[in-house]
C-alpha cells in the first residue's frame, strides 16, 4: 500500500484542483431556462437558442432569424463585453452556460470525490480479513446469501414475464398481419426518444409525481406535490449507516425496483418506467408509480412477489407506498450524485433558505432530512442530468404542533396490525418526502 505521506498529498492536489474551479457557478443556477431582458423580450442569446433547437417550427425560425439580423447591434455589444472581460460568458447562450456549468460541476464532482474515492480504495491495498468489510463489496457481503436467490428469482420473473408478453406479440402479429407496421412504427419512435435522451436534461416520454411551482429564489423553487404511490426498497436497515457512493446496494435496489415494474408481481403485468428516481437521506429507493386504465380503487396496483417471511426493512424487499402530500424546497444540479455533491447542494439550499426567511419543516434539533431526484437513465451525459435534491418547508405563517407534525410525516402504506407484525411502530410506517430523522445511530 502507499506510505500515508503520499495519500495526503494526492488528497490536497485533488482539494487545490476542486477549489480552483468556480464554486459560485455550480451554486447560482436558478430554474428560469432562458435569458431574457428586463422588458420579458428574449435576448439574442435565447433567440438563437431557440432557433438551434431541432423542435422549433419552420415559421417561428423565419421570425428568430429576422431578429437575430435586427439585433446586430446587441451582438456586437455582447462580443465586445467578452473580449473586454476575457470572458465567454457574454455571448453564450442559455444552453450553452448550462453545459459550461455542467462541465465545472462534474470536474468539481470527480476532483474532489470520485477521484479521491478512487485514491483511497487503491492506498488501501486489496482487501484482507481485516478491511474487507470496510469495502463497498464487503459491506453488502452479509446480505449476499439472501439478496441473490431474492433478486434473482424477481428478475427471472421479469424476464419470463417479458417473454410471455413477447409471444403473445408475435401470435397476434399472426393472426392480424396489418398491425404490424404500426407496432413497429411505435418502437421506431420509442427508440428515437430513447436516442434523444442521451443528450436531454430532462428525458421525454417518461411520467413523474404532479407538482406546481408556489415561488422561485436564488437557486430554487418551492414546490407542492400531490399525493402519489411508489414501489420502495430498502438500501440499508434502520440504525445502519448509508451512503449515495454505495454502489452495490443502490444497484440491488433499483434491479428489484426494475423487475417489479417489469413483471415480477402477483399479476404478472408490466407497468411503464417513470422519473424521478428517489432515494431518501435514510436509505430507501423509490420508483413513482403511474396509474393507467388497469389501476382504480377497487383495482390497486399489484403486489410485489415478495417471500412471505421477509421484513418491512430487508434489502431487496419491495413494498408499495402511498406518499402524501408535501411542500419541498428544491434545488437543481447536473452531473453524477456523490455523497459530496450532496452534502454541497444540500448546504447550498438551506443555506438560500435562511437567507430568505423560509423555515425548514423538522422538529426543533432534529437533523434536516432530505430526498434526491434523478431524473436520467445512467446514458446521458453526465454534464446535462438533471438531479435535484429536496427538503421539506413550512407554508408561510404555519405553526405545526408535534401531533400535526405526526400526522403530515406518516405514511399510509400499511395497517397498524401490519406493524406490529413487521416489528416496527407506526412512527416507521411509511416515511414520506418529509423524511424525520433524529440523529440517533
Amino acid at each position: 500500500s502507499a506510505p500515508p505521506e503520499a495519500a495526503t498529498d494526492t488528497d490536497d492536489a485533488f482539494s487545490a484542483f476542486a477549489d480552483s474551479l468556480d464554486e459560485d457557478s455550480l451554486f447560482d443556477d436558478d430554474f428560469d431556462d432562458g435569458a431574457y431582458g428586463e422588458d420579458g423580450v428574449p435576448t439574442w442569446q435565447e433567440s438563437l437558442d431557440s432557433l438551434l433547437d431541432p423542435a422549433t417550427p419552420a415559421a417561428k425560425r423565419q421570425i428568430l432569424l429576422s431578429d437575430l439580423l435586427n439585433g446586430s447591434d446587441d451582438i456586437r455589444e455582447s462580443v465586445q463585453d467578452a473580449l473586454a472581460k476575457r470572458k465567454i460568458d457574454p455571448i453564450l447562450t442559455p444552453t450553452g452556460k448550462k453545459l459550461q456549468d455542467g462541465t465545472r460541476a462534474v470536474a468539481r464532482q470527480i476532483t474532489a470525490d470520485i477521484l479521491p474515492g478512487i485514491a483511497t480504495a487503491v492506498s488501501s491495498g486489496p482487501p484482507t480479513p481485516n478491511n474487507i468489510d470496510k469495502t463497498p463489496a464487503g459491506k453488502i457481503a452479509p446480505d449476499l446469501p439472501t439478496l441473490i436467490p431474492k433478486l434473482g428469482s424477481r428478475i427471472f420473473d421479469a424476464l419470463s414475464n417479458q417473454a410471455r408478453q413477447n409471444l403473445e406479440l408475435l401470435q397476434g402479429d399472426l393472426a392480424d398481419p396489418t398491425r404490424i407496421p404500426q407496432r413497429l412504427s411505435k418502437q421506431a419512435e420509442e427508440i428515437a426518444t430513447e436516442a434523444k435522451n442521451v443528450f436531454l436534461e430532462t428525458p421525454e416520454g417518461l411520467e413523474g409525481p404532479k407538482y406546481k411551482v408556489l415561488s422561485k429564489g436564488e437557486g430554487y423553487e418551492i414546490r407542492e406535490y400531490e399525493a402519489y404511490t411508489v414501489a420502495s426498497t430498502s438500501m440499508a436497515k434502520v440504525g445502519e449507516p448509508y451512503s449515495v457512493d454505495d454502489v452495490a446496494s443502490g444497484g440491488a435496489a433499483f434491479n428489484a425496483l426494475a423487475a417489479y415494474l417489469f413483471g415480477a408481481n402477483d399479476q404478472g403485468r408490466s407497468m411503464e418506467m417513470t422519473t424521478p428516481v428517489t432515494t431518501t437521506s435514510l436509505g430507501e429507493m423509490r420508483f413513482y408509480l403511474k396509474k393507467d386504465g388497469g389501476v382504480t380503487t377497487d383495482t390497486p396496483f399489484p403486489q410485489p412477489l415478495n417471500e412471505e417471511e421477509e421484513g418491512f426493512n430487508d434489502k431487496g424487499t419491495v413494498n408499495i407506498a402511498e406518499i402524501p402530500p408535501s411542500r419541498l424546497a428544491v434545488r437543481r444540479f447536473p452531473g453524477f450524485v456523490t455523497e459530496g455533491e450532496v452534502a454541497r447542494q444540500k448546504d447550498a439550499l438551506l443555506s438560500s433558505l435562511a437567507v430568505d426567511g423560509i423555515e425548514v419543516d423538522v422538529p426543533h434539533g432534529a437533523v434536516v432530512p432530505h430526498v434526491v431526484f434523478q431524473y436520467n437513465p445512467p446514458y446521458t451525459i453526465p454534464i446535462v442530468r438533471r438531479n435535484e435534491i429536496a427538503v421539506p418547508v413550512r407554508e408561510p405563517g404555519a405553526e405545526v404542533g408535534a401531533a400535526d407534525l405526526e400526522t403530515e410525516w406518516v405514511g399510509t402504506s400499511k395497517s397498524e396490525d401490519e406493524d406490529e407484525a413487521s416489528g416496527f411502530g407506526t412512527d416507521l410506517d411509511d416515511i414520506g418526502p418529509s423524511d424525520v430523522e433524529d440523529g440517533s445511530p
